[in-house]
């Protein structure tokens, strides 16, 4: 009787410990899978920035996008802030941008701090971000002239 009761206990044992290791697996890919999405899609953002290619960084803007340029700052339309963000990089023509830094907030925003060399001039940009559904997109983009 009691190794019948052992065998039982040991029979739940596992199954609790089989769907416990599952469920691990599970959250494992599911993370893997999300970082893998938000470093591609910045690295898009990113090639974007270099090339002065607004089009493509407003694939990956919100509804409302604030951009800030010299202490200039509006909230604009997704297709006014493209068209905002093709007429800087017309009159400050990219030719280089690294990223300096980046992390995320307490609340889960994504923030990027790089270096974006131009024609016209160097700029520190700040670039904020949210996932949404496994999807990246930008809130805030900020240009302060050094």
């Amino acid at each position: 009787m009691i190794l019948a009761v052992k065998k039982k206990s040991l029979k739940a044992k596992m199954k609790v410990s089989i769907r416990y290791i599952i469920f691990l697996i599970f959250l494992s890919f599911t993370g893997i899978c999300s970082t893998g999405v938000y470093a591609q899609s910045f690295d898009n953002i990113a090639a974007a920035f270099k090339s002065g290619d607004a089009s493509s960084v407003a694939k990956h803007f919100e509804t409302n996008v604030e951009i800030t340029i010299k202490n200039t700052g509006t909230s604009y339309s997704k297709s006014q802030a493209e068209m905002v963000l093709k007429k800087f990089f017309t009159s400050h023509t990219p030719k280089t941008f690294t990223l300096d830094h980046e992390g995320t907030s307490p609340q889960g925003s994504k923030y990027f701090i790089g270096h974006l060399t131009t024609s016209a001039g160097n700029y520190r940009t700040y670039i904020y971000a949210k996932t949404t559904n496994g999807i990246l997109t930008i809130q805030e983009i900020r240009f302060e002239e050094q």
